[in-house]
């Protein structure tokens, strides 16, 4: 049995920095930088984004990482942060009307 009563450690949660940058007519933040659980998939971010702008599902949002590509939704967060992080931070950059390609 192990030592503190055969409880087992919780999971450490990896959280990954999120920085929000819109592009073209899409609202601006007021907070732009979030702490987000690494394990959530990139589809949660347009989730989250919808909620705090205001968007309604039937408006198109584009999400695109670091201003060069949009990423599949099921792509873990934690992977995208360690490939492509700048400065700790993973840019995710948002836009009403398609804005790279």
């Amino acid at each position: 049995m192990p030592p503190g009563g055969g409880q087992q450690p919780a999971e450490a949660v990896t959280k990954v920095k999120i920085h929000f940058k819109a592009v073209g007519n899409a609202p601006i933040m007021r907070k732009k930088t979030f702490m987000i659980n690494g394990k959530e998939k990139f589809r949660a971010l347009e989730v989250f984004l919808r909620n705090e702008l205001g968007v309604p599902p039937q408006e198109r949002l584009f999400l695109y990482c670091d201003s060069a590509f949009a990423p599949s939704p099921d792509e873990p967060l934690l992977d995208l942060h360690q490939c492509f992080a700048s400065r700790g931070e993973l840019i995710v950059n948002y836009s009403l009307t398609g804005a790279y390609g």
